[in-house]
């Protein structure tokens, strides 16, 4: 009687765990099928880049290539791209294009390579090439306030002939901006240490003086302490809770970007070989996430320690701030008693 319930059990778990066997396939393999219809394309625009190139219509190609960057950043493409820009006057874009070929093509691709060196030469003949290190890593990196990536950054920043401005900003540090004046053909180095933003400080002023009595009065001191320790407890703690909030948020885009780079991670590689920028975008949201952790913590235990320290001070001197209390303890022992006794005035 019990055998025909159990295999119709049996059989309803079969079918469900293959249904969704099922699923999981159809799903994987439209998402293998979105992949490869995304690199057709890029192969499609990448081809008709070349086509146009090899006619002399660099307008064409730049915009081919550009769209087949769009949709697959590869190393060869940069190379056509920033050929194409140089032909064109962009001369800063070329050589962006070209110093990240050679820095991702194998060094295997030797004739191509000494191609996008000699054209990576004669692009850097009209820019200026500024080499920057920036501090704390993932501090996001401007020119002229537009954002080029989080320090360390993988290339120099490249710079048209003229006045620039380069700078850095970071959550929880002081921004810091650096005039560049750029020359055509030269390098320079630009240092920009970013400092961590001053803690907000309470400033107490004094309390009131009287016209006959030079020393004040002892309660209104009581009073300015124990106001002045419970508002830096206070942003004690409220600094720890932002401090908190800022680390989950990183670590919600450390996992993101985690995820984006396994995603992309076709070869087997590591980072940075996967994708320099979102590696580098990850090592930088991984340190924030910590550094904001650390803040959190000595903010709790700085809002706290004052705050216990404000408390005990004002329970040792409440006695002075009233009128006289007295309080006598007395022992209770006995055969069914044990205990303490108080009496008194409070």
């Amino acid at each position: 009687m019990t055998k025909r319930p159990l295999l119709w059990g049996l059989g309803v778990a079969v079918a469900l765990m293959a249904s969704t066997a099922g699923a999981q396939q159809a799903a994987t393999q439209a998402a293998a099928e979105e992949t490869d219809a995304l690199t057709d394309k890029a192969r499609q625009l990448y081809e008709e880049g070349r086509q146009a190139a090899a006619a002399g219509k660099w307008a064409d190609a730049h915009a081919s290539f550009l769209a087949a960057w769009a949709i697959k950043p590869h190393y060869q493409i940069a190379s056509n791209l920033g050929v194409a820009c140089l032909k064109l006057g962009r001369n800063r874009e070329a050589a962006e294009y070209l110093t990240r070929y050679l820095r991702e093509a194998p060094a295997t691709k030797v004739k191509e390579r000494q191609s996008a060196e000699a054209s990576l030469r004669e692009a850097l003949t009209k820019v200026a090439s500024v080499t920057l290190q920036a501090a704390p890593q993932g501090a996001m990196v401007t020119v002229d306030g537009t954002a080029v990536g989080k320090a360390p950054l993988a290339d120099p920043v490249f710079l048209d002939p003229g006045k620039h401005e380069i700078g850095a900003r970071l959550d929880g540090h002081v921004s810091v901006t650096r005039p560049v004046v750029a020359a055509a053909g030269g390098t320079d180095k630009v240092v920009l240490q970013l400092e961590r933003t001053p803690a907000p400080q309470v400033v107490m002023g004094p309390g009131p003086v009287g016209t006959t009595a030079p020393i004040q009065r002892q309660d209104n001191v009581r009073t300015v302490v124990l106001v002045g320790g419970g508002v830096v407890a206070g942003i004690g703690v409220g600094a720890g809770v932002l401090f908190t909030v800022l680390a989950n948020g990183r670590a919600s885009d450390a996992r993101q970007l985690r995820a984006e780079l396994i995603a992309e991670d076709e070869r087997g590689e590591k980072c940075p070989a996967v994708n320099p920028t979102k590696c580098a975008d990850l090592s930088a949201a991984v340190d924030a996430r910590v550094d904001h952790s650390n803040s959190a913590f000595w903010s709790f235990v700085a809002g706290g320690a004052v705050g216990i320290g404000t408390l005990v001070y004002g329970l040792v001197t409440m006695e002075s701030t009233g009128p006289s209390r007295s309080v006598q303890v007395t022992p209770l022992w006995g055969p069914h008693t044990a205990g303490v006794s108080a009496s008194g005035s409070f």
